[in-house]
């Protein structure tokens, strides 16, 4: 757990200390090898689209897997530590979460500010997502879920492996040329394992935001979301999270007059943003108290 700590801290610290590292993390090949796997006319026949989809990801995250398993105990663990930390670094986003939401803040006019919103989402939204408050907050927690902290709690639980495996799925979804493979019912499949794997993470970043934030807020959200939430919510859905989210920052604008409502939502989603790295300090703490109790032990 210790190495995994440290591997953790030293992928972060590249991460926000080269921000030109994102164009190192390209998936290109692995778009074209979900795309020559859903071409191949075996595939279509064999398996059901959502069966190969998984599979494309099986296989490189099972490669993975054994180059992490043989370099288990070879040179006193350091082949295993470099392996874990660049898998993660290059999992990590891929873009990088700060930027987009600067940019955002930083877009000249309203024009401007909603096009920039539109690159939060892994998935492009349909349709275009309004520059509001609400919306910008839900955003911001829903890219911190998906880029930082499924990566992260995967890898804490399963190491690399489980990282790239949460990210192939994650990119699978957001990729136009993969889902053109897959019928309606399939995609919606494939969100439905992404909601399940998310579901811990999200538990988790609830009561982390409690920890770091307004505790009687976001436990009073919580108990309003599971207690009249809408009932036509999909399994997992992560609305709990968001609606802690939003009792966690000032969603009220000055006035009514277009310009103040951007400003607000300006505004929260940077707040929203410092929420995402005290969670991310939250959790860095917590397993750094397990690994000492477990020195001490």
């Amino acid at each position: 757990m210790a190495t995994v700590l440290l591997a953790a801290l030293i992928a972060l610290l590249i991460g926000h200390a080269v921000p030109d590292l994102v164009r190192l993390r390209d998936f290109g090949w692995y778009q074209n090898w979900v795309c020559w796997c859903g071409d191949r006319p075996q595939a279509r026949g064999l398996l059901p689209g959502q069966w190969w989809l998984l599979l494309s990801i099986l296989v490189p995250v099972l490669l993975l897997g054994l180059l992490q398993w043989s370099a288990r105990g070879q040179w006193w663990g350091l082949p295993s530590f470099v392996l874990a930390t660049l898998v993660l670094t290059y999992c990590w986003g891929p873009r990088d979460l700060d930027a987009d939401v600067d940019a955002i803040g930083l877009a000249g006019d309203a024009s401007s500010r909603q096009q920039a919103l539109q690159s939060l989402p892994d998935e492009p939204p349909e349709p275009a997502l309004e520059v509001t408050p609400t919306v910008l907050v839900d955003q911001v927690f829903l890219a911190g879920l998906s880029r930082w902290f499924g990566v992260l709690f995967w890898f804490f639980v399963l190491g690399a492996a489980g990282a790239l495996a949460y990210r192939l799925l994650r990119l699978a979804l957001a990729t136009e040329s993969c889902r053109q493979h897959l019928s309606a019912p399939q995609v919606e499949s494939i969100r439905a394992l992404a909601r399940l794997l998310d579901w811990p993470v999200a538990q988790l970043m609830t009561v982390a935001l409690a920890l770091a934030a307004d505790f009687d807020a976001v436990v009073g959200a919580w108990r309003d979301f599971h207690g009249q939430g809408p009932v036509d919510s999909p399994a997992f859905d992560p609305g709990y999270l968001l609606a802690a989210a939003r009792a966690s920052v000032d969603l009220e604008p000055g006035s009514d007059a277009d310009a103040d409502l951007q400003e607000t939502a300006v505004a929260a989603a940077q707040q929203a943003l410092a929420l995402i790295w005290r969670i991310l300090v939250v959790w860095l703490a917590a397993v750094s108290l397990l690994v000492l109790a477990g020195k001490i032990g």
